[in-house]
């Protein structure tokens, strides 16, 4: 587009209207043939929309500017994404290979964390790992700090490479349990800007909009896509699910994923057994709503790991996921929240051995396990 016709378009309001036009279309995806089409679902729906269009002008209008980089959160308590994980703290920072980084900051206290620079913008579908380092390959100096220089260039130190595909920093801080640990602090600066500030570009903003609804309609049809095909081939089930499908959207290369969706009668509970787990920095089973939002994690125990988990004699794991409390029998409750079905996601980070090929479900009767 000519800079006179950007200009034009900013001033007579048409960057305006055809951005609310995107948007209004979008209420389509809510009315999507499999989706349940009760007053709370399609509620919720709705408010999945309002979060993602959250994440996505923070992603590619305020946190935008790749040569004064700060980290920002896609996902957290009230913006969650393709089964989110609740014992993650999610950071994300936009880069330009052209440029250099430097992050500084300290290990604090969480069990396990790692930085991943991905492809692309922050889209998913388009963010395969172009460079990865993790906590336990950190040098830190004696009092937990660290520095970490992220180029195409090698350099000496803690290093995360770049490619000239890369566009994006996926930090995820894994924690045990958060009321005893402490995150760690990170900070990211441009070590060669060619811009001497970073104030708006009026002709970018338009393209920077039309990212932005790219980035909603993508990410909640991928979701929809995924959905639909757990429910067709794998409903209640946690097969391990294709790796280089989920790294290709941002996923983790040390984590290998079990994903699914699960649907439960008033009645029935799903018994979860987790058996012959290698060594690990941790694994966690969670659930989510139909959006594939991961419940409320605040409130409500709706997810379970390696540290918060009660074990067999056999070292195996029974977590059962339940509308109501199935007393002690099962101390791993996975509370529903009242939602009949929605996502779920087990996660094995850090394996020593090849993890199982699922996770074992049953569909049980809740007054059957009581008993």
């Amino acid at each position: 587009m000519a800079q006179n016709e950007a200009e034009q378009r900013i001033l007579d309001g048409r960057i305006w209207e055809d951005f609310c036009d995107r948007l209004k279309a979008a209420g389509e995806l809510v009315r999507h043939d499999g989706a349940p089409k009760d007053v709370e679902n399609q509620a919720q729906g709705y408010r999945f929309l309002t979060r993602i269009l959250r994440a996505g002008l923070e992603s590619q209008v305020d946190y935008a500017d790749p040569q004064y980089p700060a980290f920002f959160r896609l996902a957290d308590e009230t913006k969650k994404i393709l089964n989110d994980n609740p014992d993650n703290y999610y950071q994300n920072c936009i880069i330009d290979p052209r440029f250099d980084y430097r992050i500084t900051g300290h290990r604090g206290t969480v069990r396990w964390f790692s930085l991943g620079v991905k492809a692309g913008a922050g889209g998913p579908g388009a963010m395969a790992s172009t460079g990865e380092i993790d906590s336990s390959q950190l040098v830190l100096d004696e009092d937990g700090r660290f520095e970490i220089l992220v180029s195409q260039e090698r350099k000496p130190g803690n290093w995360l490479p770049m490619t000239e595909d890369s566009g994006n920093i996926v930090v995820r801080q894994t924690f045990g349990d958060r009321r005893k640990e402490k995150r760690a602090e990170l900070e990211i600066e441009c070590l060669n800007p060619e811009r001497p500030h970073n104030n708006l570009v009026p002709e970018q903003l338009e393209e920077q909009l039309e990212r932005t609804m790219g980035f909603l309609e993508s990410t909640v049809n991928l979701g929809l896509l995924w959905t639909d095909d757990y429910k067709a081939k794998t409903l209640n089930q946690l097969p391990l699910h294709d790796q280089v499908v989920l790294r290709a959207a941002g996923g983790d290369p040390t984590i290998s994923y079990y994903q699914s969706h699960w649907q439960l009668a008033p009645d029935e509970a799903l018994l979860v057994t987790i058996s012959d787990i290698p060594e690990c920095q941790t694994w966690n089973l969670q659930i989510s709503n139909y959006w594939m939002e991961s419940l409320e994690h605040r409130f409500f125990e709706v997810s379970v790991n390696k540290f918060t988990a009660r074990y067999e004699g056999d070292g195996s794991v029974r977590i059962l996921i339940a509308h109501e409390d199935p007393g002690s029998n099962f101390p791993n409750w996975l509370n529903t929240l009242g939602h009949s079905e929605g996502g779920m996601l087990g996660r094995i980070i850090g394996a020593s051995d090849e993890p199982p090929e699922r996770m074992e479900t049953q569909l049980v009767k809740l007054a059957d396990v009581r008993g």
